[in-house]
């Protein structure tokens, strides 16, 4: 079995209509693949659905034209995971799905309630079968996708994997804490509806304010911690565990935007629990995508966990339609235009992640297995044109010898604490030392 996979596709206005130089490189290395994996980071629509009040940051849609440019690369399996999903309200969602249904693409990770959202996706090749789960962590609690029952109709949205932070501080802020949570009674509306059976109550021995714990740590170090969800986790589990009967190799796509700290190479303590949690319950492999960056590369009992790989196309500043609670949230009059609320609010597109050098790097692995043990693990470095003019910026090239270079640094240097090795061969592709 081979497969292919690639990060986050946020695509707007797509490729040029007659190609560009470049595209059949990135191409021919996707379609070494049988089973070739993308996470598509917007909706797909007229624009003629209800936007929600709410978005993954920024409210995106691609017309359904941008939709077949990218799936000219060869995309068979698309991740509709993520944070944007719900950009364009419940409509938005299923016009998405629908759109990704008609042109025959297997796909995971939303839907038109939770069993939908969660349910594997599968293909048949010469080489067997394989199942696709998509799951994200970074999401407004509104997205997420509710089960159906013999009473109530389920919610669309997207397949949540929730988190609980836990913040660990010093006996001494934790002093100070419940001080200051007692004098401003910041949790008085809440102790209420705990008190009237609305809510569970605070766990003994923690403070709590909105969705943070606090706990007492006696080691001096404070750190903010994270786990994932239980109920989350069964039903991840179920899904691959389904997906063992059906398939041959279970791939899993994880979106999430949280990080430990302040770096965004270092996931968060929860990403690491779940992509171990995958490996254990069955999967072949886990691909993280998310943070716009790259993340470590691991190898857990033999089988690839890439925690990130970057955004795989950058487009989220060619938006030509925001709804008006893009113009309220910054204070713009009406009379301004959708696009120039955009350009003003980043000062004409010179802060922000488009002038981040990162956010244009991204890596394509390619994975081999022979009866589901990995032989080979190749990657191709990519770059989106960073430097390039507005039509050409945001778009999937194969690195030059400096930008392979820089990338192969990038992930071998993330990778060595967990104990990966990557090696840069002449022809500018990296790959994994295997066992």
């Amino acid at each position: 079995m081979k497969i292919t996979a690639t990060g986050d596709a946020l695509l707007i206005q797509g490729f040029p209509e007659d190609g560009y130089e470049g595209f059949d490189e990135v191409k021919d290395f996707i379609m070494r693949g049988d089973a070739r994996l993308g996470n598509l980071e917007t909706t797909v629509t007229d624009w003629d659905t209800y936007p929600s009040a709410y978005s993954g940051g920024t409210w995106l849609s691609c017309e359904p034209r941008v939709l077949d440019q990218y799936l000219r690369l060869g995309i068979n399996f698309i991740s509709l995971g993520n944070n944007h999903g719900m950009d364009m309200g419940p409509d938005g969602l299923l016009e998405t799905v629908e759109n990704v249904k008609r042109r025959g693409v297997a796909f995971a990770g939303a839907g038109a309630d939770l069993t939908k959202a969660s349910e594997p996706a599968y293909r048949t090749f010469k080489s067997g079968r394989v199942a696709f789960i998509s799951i994200t962590a970074s999401f407004n609690d509104a997205a997420r996708a509710g089960l159906t029952t013999r009473t109530m109709k389920g919610r669309p949205g997207i397949n949540p994997m929730r988190k609980k932070f836990i913040i660990s501080i010093t006996p001494e802020h934790f002093e100070v804490l419940r001080e200051i949570i007692a004098n401003t009674k910041i949790n008085g509306s809440r102790e209420i509806c705990i008190r009237d059976g609305f809510y569970p109550k605070f766990p003994e021995g923690t403070l709590r304010i909105g969705d943070y714990t606090f706990v007492r740590t006696e080691n001096g170090r404070e750190e903010k911690g994270t786990r994932c969800n239980k109920h989350d986790l069964e039903r991840t589990a179920a899904s691959l565990k389904d997906a063992s009967y059906i398939a041959d190799y279970r791939i899993v796509y994880s979106h999430n935007h949280v990080i430990k700290g302040d770096d965004m190479g270092e996931p968060d303590d929860a990403e690491f629990e779940f992509a171990h949690f995958c490996i254990d319950s069955g999967a072949d492999a886990f691909i993280g995508t998310g943070v716009h960056e790259f993340q470590p590369i691991e190898m857990y009992k033999g089988r690839p966990i890439f925690h990130s790989l970057g955004n795989f196309c950058f487009q989220s500043n060619m938006l030509a339609y925001q709804p008006y609670d893009q113009f309220e949230k910054f204070g713009y009059p009406p009379t301004m235009t959708d696009i120039q609320i955009m350009a003003d609010k980043n000062k004409d597109w010179t802060i922000g992640l488009h002038t981040k050098k990162e956010c244009f790097r991204t890596a394509i692995p390619y994975l081999e297995y022979d009866r589901n043990r990995l032989i080979k693990a190749e990657i191709l470095p990519v770059e989106l044109g960073f430097e390039k003019e507005r039509t050409f910026k945001g778009i999937p090239y194969r690195a030059n010898e400096k930008q392979t270079k820089e990338i192969y640094e990038r992930l071998a240097s993330l990778s060595e604490p967990f104990g990966t090795k990557l090696v840069l061969r002449q022809d500018g592709i990296m790959e994994i030392v295997l066992d």
